[in-house]
């Protein structure tokens, strides 16, 4: 049996008294934490070296006893041989134990409340287990003796086990108050991870409202240009262009409809080649067309001799149009005021981008924030918990 079955029930009924709850601020809890750590070490201290003492005073008590049992003759007592040797076996080994016990505790580390219980805990244990059968042995013939140096060790027991008892409650708040400075700490971790969140998210609003000034200066040159007679001016021959275009789209269908295709398949039908440029002219006339200027099918129509004055009218006025676009076009190439407006939105699209990305950035830290302020309120819940426990009361 270790030291602390017997301790285990002496505090198991224990009432405790409930003594008027202290109260703390919140701001001042680290201070408080570390003060009321530093008292539980010093603590903890002042019963190692009150725990040395004992060890000392039992050193020196048990080494008389033993001295006395180590010096009782078996041969004077009545019994055969066989059980002398037992006697004297049980009785060495159990002083090699009893030795062992000593130096052990002898040499006990300086250590938390807790772990110099469970040392001296182990201690006994693995004494009681060893001892045990050597004790009974050395007994058969060495009682008295070999009693004292065992009640001994129990005084000296009872006398850990009454220390132990007073002290009880250290234990508890020692892990506690180790427990909230953990806390604690995490909590000023939080705090400070919280207000880099913060910062951070300013300087993204900031980057975010120059961006979005820099973007509406450029927009606000483009409508400027816009507002001016040369932009106003190639609008006009932009919409002209445009009309121009649905116009020489009406002339190529025009066109198409005078065209007999069926007399060209029947020229060529022998033909493959160009009977590939009729169908795909039959199919899609727009677009072949417009491909090469007619040539192709122009070029069919006259080795065939189906051209006639009213295609050839038809593809002048097509030539014609085409022509005025490729005029208005070309002026478009030397427009400032098109050029400037082209310049500008290049500089507008990358800023839009970069807008987006930065609301993007920003919507991550405010949820990473989100979540760090929930941690940061379970920590301090925990903490107060933990505090009131103790009988105290936290104050805001």
């Amino acid at each position: 049996m270790g030291i602390f079955d017997f301790f285990k029930k002496l505090t198991k009924n224990k009432k405790r008294e409930e003594p008027e709850k202290k109260k703390i601020i919140f701001s001042e809890l680290r201070v408080f934490i570390e003060r009321q750590i530093k008292e539980i070490k010093t603590k903890e201290e002042e019963i190692f070296y009150l725990i040395k003492e004992k060890i000392d005073v039992l050193l020196k008590n048990i080494a008389v006893k033993i001295n006395v049992a180590k010096n009782f003759n078996i041969n004077l007592q009545k019994a055969d041989d066989r059980i002398k040797g037992i006697v004297e076996e049980g009785r060495k080994k159990y002083f090699e134990s009893v030795e062992n016990l000593m130096n052990l505790l002898n040499n006990l580390k300086k250590d938390g409340f807790e772990n110099i219980i469970a040392s001296i805990n182990k201690i006994f244990l693995d004494f009681n287990k060893r001892s045990h059968i050597s004790y009974e042995r050395a007994t058969i013939l060495i009682g008295k003796e070999m009693s004292e140096v065992k009640e001994i060790l129990k005084e000296f027991s009872k006398d850990l086990i009454k220390l132990f008892n007073e002290n009880q409650e250290l234990i508890d708040s020692s892990k506690k108050f180790s427990f909230i400075e953990l806390k604690l700490k995490e909590l000023e971790k939080t705090k400070k991870e919280f207000d880099e969140i913060n910062l951070e998210i300013i300087f993204l609003d900031n980057e975010i409202i120059n961006k979005e000034k820099e973007k509406k200066k450029v927009l606000n040159e483009i409508e400027e240009i816009k507002k001016s007679p040369e932009y106003l001016e190639m609008q006009k021959k932009e919409e002209k262009i445009k009309i121009i275009k649905e116009e020489l789209e009406k002339e190529i269908f025009n066109l198409k409809q005078i065209i007999d295709f069926k007399a060209l398949g029947n020229f060529y039908h022998v033909f493959e080649g160009e009977m590939n440029i009729v169908n795909a002219h039959n199919k899609n006339f727009q677009i072949n067309f417009q491909k090469d200027a007619g040539k192709n099918i122009l070029r069919l129509l006259d080795e065939a001799k189906l051209n006639n004055k009213d295609i050839f009218d038809k593809v002048n006025k097509i030539n014609h149009k085409r022509e005025e676009i490729l005029n208005f076009e070309a002026g478009f190439k030397n427009e400032k005021s098109k050029n400037q407006i082209n310049e500008l939105f290049s500089k507008v699209t990358p800023l839009i981008f970069e807008i987006e990305d930065l609301n993007n950035k920003k919507l991550k830290e405010e949820k990473r924030l989100k979540n760090l302020s929930i941690n940061k309120e379970e920590i301090i819940k925990r903490i107060k918990k933990d505090i009131e426990s103790l009988d105290f009361e936290i104050l805001d």
